[in-house]
């Protein structure tokens, strides 16, 4: 699910978003065409974000098992909270959405770089 969401990052990289809703400054509100390449990158982001957030929901359950309930209960909020930021963004909608779903992302980057933290830590420097 890692691998799925780094290869939805780079598509979505390779293929840029249309100007919309406003954004960037002087792009009209009611913008509602959307270019080949806006599409991809709607497309490839959505299957990268669907990968994160199976990844948070899975781990959740794993952590669950292994009755680390704090991990468990993080992973769950990290990707319920993604997950409806990116719900909020992708269904056009106006206002703060944009700056939740920046927070959302942030979090899910903390969130991973929290995770890979621990697992150093558990497993050691193997070099």
């Amino acid at each position: 699910m890692l691998g799925l969401y780094g290869l939805g990052l780079i598509g979505a990289g390779v293929f840029r978003a249309d100007p919309a809703l406003g954004f960037p400054p002087g792009t009209p509100l009611d913008s509602t065409s959307i270019s080949w390449h806006g599409l991809l990158h709607f497309l490839v982001g959505t299957i990268g974000f669907v990968g994160f957030v199976a990844l948070c929901f899975i781990l959740s359950g794993r952590f669950r098992e292994l009755g680390q309930k704090g991990w468990s209960l993080f992973s769950m909020i990290t990707g319920i909270l993604f997950l409806a930021a990116f719900v909020g963004i992708a269904s056009g909608s106006k206002g703060p959405v944009s700056l939740y779903f920046a927070l959302a992302v942030a979090l899910g980057f903390g969130w991973l770089s929290l995770l890979f933290i621990r697992l150093k830590t558990e497993t050691g420097d193997r070099r």
